[in-house]
């Protein structure tokens, strides 16, 4: 049998080439993703923006894993100029990359995180009574403080849920509302926030004011008047503009920044978008003002980083609520309205 030389000698000389050149293809990790390095007058002036009365973007962030070798799955990742994280799922500050990556968006950007929990069930080892309410109350709040967050998120949404559950009864949910007050929230004095989520105006009246923000999941928006009229239903109870976050749904809408939404003016923009121009109609006093919301955001923000530019249309939000270079427009009436 007759070897055809040329046929094989390119193979060989590879062959050679490879086993020769070994260093070169010895596998590394590399870092290829790094946070862009800013001057620390950026962050003293980042904290300060977010220390002062503005429209705040809100987000809830699922996955969180700053061991995974993708900067998409790190608290870091996300715009500097995000107010509020609410950790979706395990909330567990369990590692050293997680303890470093929440201490580092909260001292450096100064971004407020928190977590979620449902907030529908008695968890079955506490007694169905005001007693036990009292007890899982205090228990979860010192979940806050034991891995350093920044407040608790209740996600509570009777009438979406699909069920009948515990804290549908409203009595029952207020004993939970006012324990949870004691420790965290405005009312007392811890600076841990809390918040509620889902159907904020389903509380009885007046337990608003143990929250900082009330976040309403106002998912596929169709336009300004839904916003206005979910507003409505939870102003009934007593939450102010100045409460009030609207969010779209990311899980479902990452890729377009939400369904068609028709503004005021009879424009058509994207649902995020639209929440973050959309202002409160109210009449006070026979007068009738806009007046400005607390904020805008979305449920698995982390989704929006899979776009170009990363986290486009929570940053497109951010730049309507806050203009850079504008000052940011302070709480209460921004825009008198002609009621003749």
């Amino acid at each position: 049998m007759r070897i055809n030389i040329k046929k094989y000698a390119g193979l060989l000389i590879g062959i050679a080439f490879i086993f020769s050149c070994s260093d070169w293809t010895d596998i590394e990790p590399l870092d290829l993703q790094k946070p862009i390095k800013k001057s620390e007058e950026y962050y003293q002036n980042l904290r300060a923006y977010k220390a002062s009365d503005h429209q705040v973007a809100f987000g809830w962030f699922g996955g969180w894993n700053p061991d995974a070798p993708s900067m998409s799955r790190s608290l870091a990742s996300i715009p500097d100029s995000v107010d509020i994280i609410s950790i979706w799922g395990d909330n567990k500050v369990d590692t050293e990359a997680k303890k470093k990556d929440l201490e580092y968006v909260r001292e450096k950007y100064g971004t407020k995180v928190a977590f979620t929990i449902f907030a529908h069930d008695l968890p079955k080892e506490y007694k169905d009574s005001d007693e036990g309410i009292r007890q899982y109350a205090k228990d979860i709040a010192a979940k806050v403080f034991e891995y350093s967050y920044d407040g608790l998120d209740l996600d509570y949404e009777p009438g979406y849920a699909g069920y009948t559950f515990y804290f549908m009864d409203k009595a029952k949910m207020e004993v939970f509302v006012k324990t949870l007050g004691e420790i965290l929230g405005p009312k007392s004095g811890s600076g841990k926030l809390l918040i509620i989520d889902g159907v904020p105006g389903y509380l009885n009246t007046g337990l608003n004011e143990y929250f900082d923000y009330g976040v309403v999941q106002s998912y596929y928006s169709y336009g300004y008047t839904d916003l206005q009229n979910r507003f409505m239903q939870a102003r009934a109870v007593g939450w102010k503009p100045e409460q009030y976050i609207f969010t779209e749904d990311f899980e479902q809408h990452w890729s377009d920044g939400g369904p068609e939404f028709r503004q005021r003016d009879n424009s058509y923009v994207r649902s995020l978008d639209g929440m973050a121009n959309f202002q409160i109609e109210l009449t006070i006093d026979g007068k009738t003002a806009l007046y400005r919301k607390m904020g805008c955001g979305a449920y698995h923000m982390e989704y929006d980083y899979n776009n170009t530019p990363n986290y486009k249309y929570l940053r497109q939000a951010i730049q309507i609520m806050n203009p850079a270079g504008k000052a940011p427009t302070p709480a209460g009436k921004i825009e008198v309205i002609d009621n003749d």
